[in-house]
């Protein structure tokens, strides 16, 4: 009689792992930020931890400036402070050249200007007028100033005896009102040329 030998089989390290991978991308949703702590930064973790340290929460963001106007920047950083005052800071530090977010800054305002100069040579073209920030400032101004100089008209011509005219220019350069105005204000505080401005003022 001939024995049956046992069928053996041999699994190999390279698909236990494929299948334990295969296992923790399953796990693990896309889009979820996972971090991976290595085992040295968790023995470094351990023995810090050790001497009394208190967390510090509310800290989204680490920078450590460098010579040449470069920057570790620690995103979600774990923030430690010692009884002495000192920090601990854990996380992965990336390195940021300032220099060239800089110059990335500059590009995108000179990009967003071009854009906002032909967007209002493009307006004149059609007829439209184009609203860049110093037109709509000078229509501000020109509607604001409009019913001061009718009230201005209105006023009626108002005796400066016992103020001075000194007084009457000061007040009238500092608020920009009208001379009848300064003078009415003038009177109404006693000739106080400081409560005068500040009434005008508000």
């Amino acid at each position: 009689m001939s024995v049956e030998e046992p069928k053996i089989e041999e699994i190999t390290e390279n698909q236990e792992t494929n299948e334990q991978t295969e296992v923790s991308q399953q796990e693990i949703p896309e889009g979820a930020q996972v971090r991976i702590i290595s085992k040295n930064e968790k023995k470094a973790r351990a023995a810090i931890l050790k001497l009394d340290l208190k967390k510090v929460k509310g800290i989204s963001r680490v920078t450590f400036r460098k010579k040449g106007n470069y920057i570790l920047a620690i995103s979600a950083p774990e923030v430690y402070r010692t009884p002495a005052g000192s920090y601990v800071v854990f996380g992965e530090a990336e390195v940021e050249d300032l220099n060239k977010r800089y110059a990335e800054t500059a590009a995108a305002q000179q990009a967003a200007q071009q854009a906002a100069q032909s967007a209002g040579q493009s307006g004149d073209a059609e007829g439209t007028p184009s609203k860049d920030p110093a037109s709509i400032t000078a229509d501000l101004e020109a509607s604001a100033n409009a019913p001061n100089k009718e009230n201005d008209d209105d006023d009626e011509e108002v005796d400066a005896t016992g103020v001075d005219s000194a007084d009457i220019d000061i007040v009238v350069e500092q608020t920009g009102v009208s001379r009848n105005k300064a003078i009415k204000a003038l009177k109404t505080h006693n000739g106080d040329m400081v409560n005068a401005i500040m009434s005008l003022s508000s």
